[in-house]
């Protein structure tokens, strides 16, 4: 398993929907089609220094807990897959991520409908790349640079080193919460936003349910094979 399937970066679940259109624009790209926007964007969006070395600084203590606990062949991999979730509940906000990821249709879901899904949404994570953790041959992520992006942002630029096959481009999109802490809201693959992706998933299986989001929620409730 390479780290970025480990890490979480590719919100793919067991409820892949083949008939959902490819979205492979990332918020990089679409930042970049709209260069007089883009250019307010910046001019608003000024980080200094320190803040950008405090998320190159962030993203390489993230991978150095990751690989601590996935090299550590003393745990279990049950105590992995608690380590592993500690890790997306302190480093990764799970809730925007997964609100994100229904779109449109989390105003219509209910209160309840919304908890349900936010819960299932966090243990699918955990249980697709739990399975993995048997998988991981020591590859390490290297921080190259950062920069702004958005309104609020920070994109920290990494890749993954590979002992076999090319190194593979990373992009982790950080954001201050009202805690002041940062957390990842999104993960760049080669060029591809997972989190743009899983939408995509999730309104493609919720559009054939009629639009009900009931639909989505039971497909979740499903254990990944």
């Amino acid at each position: 398993m390479s780290m970025a399937a480990f890490c979480g970066l590719a919100y793919s679940s067991a409820i892949t929907a083949p008939s959902a259109a490819p979205l492979s624009m990332s918020y990089t790209s679409m930042a970049s089609a709209q260069p007089s926007h883009n250019a307010i964007i910046q001019i608003s969006n000024e980080k200094s220094d320190k803040e950008l070395k405090q998320a190159e600084a962030f993203i390489n203590d993230l991978a150095k807990t990751a690989i601590g606990f996935l090299s550590n062949e003393a745990l279990s991999t049950q105590d992995k897959e608690k380590q592993f979730k500690k890790l997306l509940n302190n480093r990764f906000d799970m809730r925007s991520i997964g609100r994100f990821a229904m779109g449109r249709y989390w105003r219509t879901a209910s209160t309840d409908q919304q908890k349900e899904y936010l819960t299932l949404f966090n243990d699918m994570i955990v249980q697709v790349y739990s399975r993995r953790f048997s998988e991981y041959q020591g590859q390490a992520i290297e921080v190259i640079s950062s920069r702004p992006e958005g309104k609020r942002d920070i994109l920290v630029a990494s890749f993954i080193k590979q002992d076999n096959g090319p190194d593979v481009r990373l992009d982790w999109r950080l954001r201050t919460g009202k805690d002041g802490k940062l957390k990842v809201i999104d993960i760049v693959v080669e060029g591809v936003s997972m989190a743009l992706t899983q939408r995509s998933d999730f309104a493609s299986v919720i559009q054939r349910g009629g639009g009900n989001v009931q639909i989505l929620i039971s497909h979740l409730e499903q254990k990944p094979e």
